[in-house]
């Protein structure tokens, strides 16, 4: 039994000895921008995250050094977050070691302004992309308010009914009314031909079918470019604005080239945050083109069904007047 309680103590011991000898490690580094300049990023908080999800924190100095003590080993995710920086989270995985010292340095990017934002643009092709992003949103706003406001008070099923049975009481007047009061283009195209029917039966003369037809034809000639008003500049803008994007891009790869021409490929990072601006004016382009074309082809297909809602229902109603007359 002594025996058997020393071995115990003696395996106690040996686990403690082996809890104590696995030692923590440490963390540390710097955090810069990524400006030309590289400059220190004061405040800044380095947050090692392990797998379990405990963390283990740093603040940076004057000088942007941080340290991370008592960092048990295993292997480490980081999170760097200052103000007035774009954070980044889950990055530079980290094994750590027993009484290790490990340095990990880090880079983080500038919040940008308004003013800064579009600064990356460049003249060349930023006024055009602000002019395009203006107008496709104006054109867009201006034909969904003119698509409602010409939008019929009843349906078009709900108007022919009406205009039939004024038509079958031989009352075209009462016909030319409910058109008044329903308003829309269609209304205003069936509205034409029934006054063109009226006046003839005011002059008590024949009028053959040819005649109302015209006088339909007439009135859709003036409401279909209502319809249509400004529909084209929505696919110019379309067109253009991936343009002026890669207008700018290209001008700005140029840029690029050229510093690595007289400079070399010395900093791979700069290089890589030219490119990215560059590419940053075709993602703008194809931001402006995509609603204008998708509005565009909704616009289109509106203005297409209401044009043959005009010329089935004026032939509907073409045939009742013929039909009534006869």
């Amino acid at each position: 039994m002594k025996r058997l309680t020393y071995i115990m103590v003696v395996l106690l011991c040996v686990c403690a000895g082996m809890a104590l000898a696995q030692d923590t490690g440490k963390v540390n580094g710097e955090v810069i921008d990524t400006t030309k300049q590289r400059g220190p990023v004061p405040n800044a908080t380095v947050v090692a995250v392990d797998s379990g999800g405990n963390e283990y924190s740093g603040t940076t100095d004057s000088n942007g050094d941080y340290a991370i003590e008592g960092i048990p080993p295993g292997r480490y995710l980081f999170t760097i977050s200052a103000s007035g920086f774009v954070p980044r989270r889950g990055v530079r995985p980290t094994t750590v070691i027993s009484n290790g010292d490990h340095y990990v340095d880090f880079k983080l990017t500038k919040k940008d302004s308004v003013v800064d934002f579009f600064k990356k643009f460049g003249w060349l092709a930023g006024i055009p992309l602000a002019i395009c992003s203006v107008l496709g949103v104006t054109f867009i706003v201006e034909r969904a308010i003119a698509f409602i406001t010409n939008r019929p008070n009843i349906g078009s099923d709900e108007l022919v009914a009406s205009v039939t049975d004024s038509l079958r009481n031989e009352n075209i007047m009462e016909a030319v009314s409910i058109c008044e009061e329903a308003g829309g283009s269609l209304a205003n195209v069936l509205k034409a031909g029934l006054l063109k029917y009226s006046q003839a039966q005011i002059e008590e003369r024949d009028i053959t079918k040819e005649e109302i037809q015209e006088a339909i034809q007439e009135a859709g000639l003036l409401e279909i470019p209502q319809l249509e008003s400004n529909l084209v500049w929505l696919t110019t803008i379309a067109v253009v604005a991936p343009l002026c994007g890669l207008l700018g891009t290209v001008t700005g790869m140029i840029s690029a080239f050229t510093s690595i021409a007289l400079e070399g490929t010395g900093d791979p990072q700069e290089l890589a945050g030219g490119i990215s601006m560059a590419l940053l004016t075709t993602a703008a382009g194809l931001v402006i083109a995509i609603p204008c074309l998708v509005f565009y082809n909704v616009y289109d297909s509106i203005v297409n069904r209401q044009v043959l809602d005009i010329e089935t229902v004026s032939a509907e109603v073409i045939n009742q007047l013929i039909a009534g007359k006869s």
